[in-house]
Parts: C-alpha cells; structure tokens; sequence
C-alpha cells in the first residue's frame, strides 16, 4: 500500500470528521447541514479515488468512477448552496440555486444510468485508471468550475467589504481552500487533454486529492480557530491531534515507501506496521508527544498572553479603585490600550430614559466615535440581564438558542457598532453595558479569554456600583442619622472588601476547573472544586447578610412579572438535587396541572423556595421531602414538608427572628447565619403574604407560606405585615 494509494483515504477521513462535527453540534442549522453534505461529498470523491486506485479491472474501474463522480457532481451546489447561507445571501441567489441543484441532478442521472453521452469508459494512465469522457463530460467540467468560481466571487466580493475579523478570516480560509482545490481539480482535468500533444503531462502527479487533504484543512482551521462552528475544545482538539498524527504518519509512510523503492524491498513492506505505530507515537510518547502537544498548545489553542494577562491586571487594579471617574478611565481606556481593541464604550443606564447611554468612549487612533444609547427594553439588554452571558454579536447564529431569541431582532444587534456586547451585572440587575470592538491584530477572543472576561466584566460592575456608593456617602447630608450612615458604609464596606475578591476567587477557579488554561491532576482538581464551593457557599452567606441589612434599611425592592409557579419549583429542586446526593432522601412534589400564573417578584420568591428546601434537606438525614401548592381565595398556598428531626414547641415562636439557631447538635453541624427565614418572612410579607410553621420534635416539619395571586403595593404589604 503506497502513499499514492492511502492518501485519498486520509482525505476522506478528514472530511468525514469535519461533516460529523458540524452535525453532532447542530444538526438543526442549514448552514450546518449544506456544510457536512458538501464535505461528504469530497469524501465520496477521495473514497472512490482510493478503490479506483487498487481496482484490479476495467469493469471494477468504472463502478468507482461513477462513485466519484456521484460526489464530484454534487459539490458545485453544496458548495455555492453553502456559500450562500454564509454570506445570508440565498433569498436573492434563489433561481440560480435552483438551477444548480437541477443541473447537478440532471449530471447525477446521466452518470448513474451509465450513459456514454456522460463517460465512455476508463483509460489506464501512468497513475492509474482515468475518465473517458462523453459529449456530455465538456459540460460537466464547465458546469463545475462556473459555479465554484461564482461562489469564490462571491467570497471575495464580501473578503473585501466585511469590517468583522470574525467573518473576515473565516471566509478568507474558505476562500484560500476552495482555490488550492480547484487548481488541482484543473490539473486533473487538463493533464489528459495536455498528454494528447504532450506525453510528458502524463506523468505529472495527479493534485486533485492532496488539494483536497489541503481544503479539508483549511475548514477544520476555520473550524477550530475561527468558529466557523460553535463546538466545544475537546472536539477542537481531537480534530487538530488527528490531523497532525496524520501529517506525521504520512511523512513517514513516504519516507519508507521511497526506501522500500529504492532498495527493492517492497515484497517486505513494513507500511502496515509502520503506520498505526507512528500513529501511537505521534499521539502518546514523550519527550516528543510532550513537545509536540505544547506547540499544537501554542499555535491553535493558547491564548494571545498580552490580551490574556491585559484582563487579569484590569480586575486586580479595579478592586482597589473607588473614585468612579478614574475607575471608568481604567476600565476603558486599558482595554483599548492593552488588548489592544479598536473601540471600547461603557454604557451605563439612565433611568430617566430607560435606556444604557455612553458614559465614556476610547477608540483607536484611526477609529471614529460610534457609541449610541441602547433601550433597556431592548431585546439585547433583555438578553444580558436574563443570562449574564457575553453576547458575541458575530456568533449569533452559530448558537441555536440566541439565533431563535434574536430572530426577530436581527437589525437591532446588527446597528450595535461593537464586536462584544458584554453585561456589567450584579444578581439579576444589569446596571451598564460594554460595547468592544475587534481586537486590532484581527485575532478573535478565543474561549478562555472570554471566560476571564466575564470575571473581569463582574468585576467591575462590583466595583462601579461600590464607586457609586462611595461618590453618594460623600455627598451624602451630614445630618442623617448616624446609625445609618454606619450602616450605608458597613454595606459598602461589605460588598467592596468582601464580595469583590470572592467574585475574583470563584471565577478564577471556574475557569481552572473548565480546564482552560490546561489539564489537572485529579487532586488539584479536588482542591480547587473545594475552594470553589467553601467560596459560593461564603458569598451565600454574605449576600444573606446584605439582603437583611437592605430590608432593615427599608431598600428592599420588588419587581413583579408573571410567574409560572410549576416550572419555579422544578428548577428549585433541580438546584437543591446536589445536597441530598450523599443522603437517603427522596424529593417529591404535588402541583395541580392547572395552576395560574402568579405576578410577584421571581427572584424573591424562588429565594424563599431555595430557602425552605435548604433547611428541609440540612434536618433531614432519610426520608423524603414535599412541596405542595393549592389555589384558595385568590392566592397560592405552598407547603414545603419534611420526616426530618422537627423543631421543639420552645423553638416555633421565636423561629422567624434574625439569627436564630435551634439548639440542636444537627442544627449546630448544618452551619448557616440563621438569616434564611427571616429574610423569606420579610419576602413573603412585601408580597402581601404570611408565612408559618408546624411542626413536633422527631416527627418532620411543614413549613407554610401564602402569597396573593394579585400583586399587593408595598405600601400596602407593609401595612398588613
């Protein structure tokens, strides 16, 4: 088996891969689907080439060369069909695709009927079986270049209006892959026509297939670096491992096939065993494995350490800045500066208008100022205040979720002059909105750097409202009291000294445990998946503090919108799943089917929910816990039970004061700030709602509470409670 034989099999490997990771992803998408259609069909064409090169026979000849053909006459409208769902261009192209895939399929059927007005047969040539073409064969070669070259036109065209690097190095990658393809298709092509005035040309090596090893390259890089497809590492690096473990065994499959010819010892080829060796050393040995894994690290995954080490020095310098003015000017201008982009703008929100308006803009030096203000009823803000998630405006469509959300709001997220559109959130509140342009080397944000991103953006909108806390105390009157002057900067204090370094510390040991910036060992892993929950589970509790400490100042808000109740429990115990995974408990709920929407304050309310389940799985070693809800008089009735340890008669009274703790030796172990109730009491109350308890020692507890179904005014729920 020489390398001329086993190279058409590499390449269809390579296609198959790519056409499997582009459906595995989403098979939904039409961009996905046409991709992995024209990418099967190379690896038709490279399959057919390497049983036509071992055919023994000329009937066995002609078979695999309608195979091929089946495939080669196909990829002119996949390709041009492809090429047209990249650029959003099929409504206008439509009569020309449809023409192609007519032609395509009248070329199909001549084929496959084996008419001689298609092909008449086959030829041996120096390097093997080769087409005689028909009448209709002329037709076929036109047809097939006139639309490659019209989709190559097309790539172009846009290769040089598109401003977005995303777009730009994507279709640069498909445009570079589809011409080395086609030059070898041409050399194919032309060196039979060439060898009838030439015999020479006969002898020259037959490009079509190593063209196309080179194609499927170029997609898997634009795959892999480019998100051309949105898929996750461990594909990444199985394709790009695979593909340089076939670089290497093919190098010295060559190499060998040479010495065999040289010396005359192809009776004893040793290709076989050559090859799957060289295929486990490429991928396991050391040092060379080792070496080998840190320059694939290096040129396809590692990140661009100036932009990466950029944002960790924003996030450290942040923390200790509470002047807002000189906070906003880092923030901006050192992203600008330091990536380097070329435009930043920080968005903060007007209330006034209702709207996200510039605050301050940094562009590079041959930039024009493009910051505009953003509704906050927009779907873009609905969007980042909903996920928190980093909005990569150009990858919209690769994720099917965002482009269904989008989907009426395409020229809405395509007005936004920003390549990022990254939320500065705090809990469920998006207080401003950064808007970055590319970064100016043309390189995209690679997936790690968006993760540090995220820290750096939560980061800072700690830090932004902690300067607006402190610009407001010092201008704050001085006759206010001082027991809430004290209290207004404990809760500055709290959140500045407190919350900020813990955001830095779960965050970063999110990204570690991601595996982003390298593998663990299983140990490290057990560590820092410590030191990321003993870091949650703190800022819980701190954040349990400050929710108390607003309602005791009177600053507790509420937000009403429509809730469904069933799916509020479901993700509820969805959530508390983790606790009693070490536990013999077993958590069961009664809803009726028929329950009717409830106006409240989600957030708040699924806070109660956590609460209560939380304290039912903490006193609960074996059994089972229920959550009920009936509808009476107008307002939802929901009961949370439990066969744990129950609460002594001395204890109920008092069991809804602040930081009380039952004086139980399991209660003691379950830790907590003893804050968990009294904060639901006061969130059940701003709804309008009471909230109680029954229980005996030893025999479980129900925990009950009401909320009315019609939106109480907190005016009024004060009145009541």
């Amino acid at each position: 088996m020489t390398p001329h034989v086993l190279l058409p099999l590499i390449a269809c490997l390579l296609n198959l891969s790519l056409a499997g990771i582009s459906i595995l992803r989403n098979a939904g998408s039409r961009l996905n689907r046409v991709f992995a259609y024209f990418v099967t069909g190379l690896a038709l064409w490279n399959f057919g080439v390497f049983m036509l090169r071992r055919s023994p026979d000329e009937p066995s000849a002609i078979f695999w060369e309608i195979v091929i053909h089946v495939g080669v006459v196909s990829l002119p409208a996949f390709y041009y069909h492809f090429v047209l769902i990249f650029l959003d261009a099929t409504t206008r192209h439509r009569p020309s695709l449809a023409f192609v895939y007519l032609g395509a399929l009248a070329l199909t059927a001549f084929n496959v009927s084996g008419s001689p007005l298609f092909m008449r047969g086959v030829q041996s040539t120096y390097w093997g079986w080769a087409p005689v073409g028909g009448p209709l064969y002329t037709a076929f070669i036109l047809f097939f270049y006139g639309f490659m070259i019209t989709g190559v036109v097309l790539l172009t065209k846009t290769y040089r209006g598109v401003d977005s690097s995303f777009r730009r190095n994507r279709a640069m990658l498909i445009l570079l892959g589809t011409s080395v393809s086609m030059i070898g298709g041409l050399v194919d092509f032309s060196r039979f026509a060439v060898a009838k005035y030439v015999p020479a040309a006969e002898h020259m090596y037959p490009l079509g297939i190593p063209a196309n090893v080179i194609f499927a390259l170029m997609l898997g890089i634009s795959i892999v670096r480019y998100r051309l497809f949105d898929v996750n590492v461990f594909v990444k690096k199985a394709a790009v491992y695979v593909v340089v473990a076939s670089a290497v065994t093919g190098v010295v499959g060559f190499s060998t096939w040479a010495v065999e010819h040289y010396y005359e010892l192809r009776p004893l080829s040793a290709m076989w065993a050559i090859i799957p060796a060289t295929f486990l050393m490429t991928l396991f040995l050391s040092p060379f494995g080792q070496a080998l894994e840190e320059l694939i690290q290096r040129l396809m995954f590692s990140k661009r350490r100036g932009c990466y080490h950029t944002l960790l020095n924003l996030s450290k310098s942040m923390i200790a800045i509470l002047d807002f003015g000189k906070l906003v000017d880092t923030l901006v201008v050192g992203l600008v500066r330091g990536v380097p982009l070329t435009r930043a703008v920080l968005l903060i929100y007007d209330a006034s208008t209702n709207a996200y308006v510039p605050y301050h803009e940094e562009t590079a030096v041959d930039e024009e100022p493009a910051g505009a203000a953003m509704r906050g009823d927009s779907a873009i803000t609905q969007w980042l205040r909903d996920t928190g998630e980093i909005l990569v405006k150009d990858e919209v469509k690769l994720d099917p979720k965002m482009a269904e959300f989008f989907e009426t709001a395409e020229a809405e997220l395509e007005d936004v002059a920003a390549s990022l559109i990254v939320p500065l959130r705090i809990e469920s509140k998006l207080m401003g909105v950064l808007l970055l342009g590319e970064k100016v080397s043309g390189e995209i944000f690679d997936a790690q750097e968006l993760e540090v991103l995220g820290v750096l953006a939560n980061q800072a909108a700690i830090s932004l409202q902690n300067a607006r806390l402190y610009e407001g105390l010092s201008t704050s009157n001085a006759r206010l009291m001082e027991a809430s002057r004290l209290k207004s900067q404990f809760l500055a204090n709290m959140s500045h000294e407190l919350r900020t370094p813990l955001n830095s510390v779960i965050g970063f040991s999110k990204v570690l445990l991601n595996r982003l910036d390298g593998d663990l060992t299983e140990r490290q892993e057990a560590y820092i998946r410590s030191v990321h929950n003993s870091s949650t589970h703190l800022l819980s509790l701190i954040n349990g503090i400050l929710d108390f400490s607003r309602s005791e100042a009177g600053k507790l808000e509420k937000h009403v919108q429509d809730v469904d109740l069933v799916e509020l429990v479901d993700e509820c115990v969805e959530t508390s799943l983790p606790l009693i995974r070490e536990k013999r408990v077993k958590i069961e709920k009664a809803l009726p089917i028929d329950l009717p929407p409830l106006s409240a304050d989600r957030t708040k309310v699924k806070q109660i929910l956590l609460n209560l389940l939380s304290n039912a799985i903490k006193f609960t070693t074996t059994g089972r816990i229920r959550v009920e809800m009936e509808v009476e008089d107008q307002q939802v009735h929901v009961s949370v039970s439990d066969s744990g340890i129950g609460i002594r008669a001395a204890d109920l009274d008092r069991l809804f004061e602040p930081f009380h703790r039952l004086d139980n030796p399991l209660a003691r172990e379950a830790g907590g700030t003893g804050l968990g109730l009294a904060l639901s009491k006061r969130f059940v109350e701003l709804h309008g709602g009471r909230i109680w308890a029954e229980s005996r020692e030893n025999h479980g507890s129900t925990f009950h509470f009401t909320l009315p179904l019609v939106p109480v005014s907190a005016a009024a729920a004060s009145t009541e409670a």
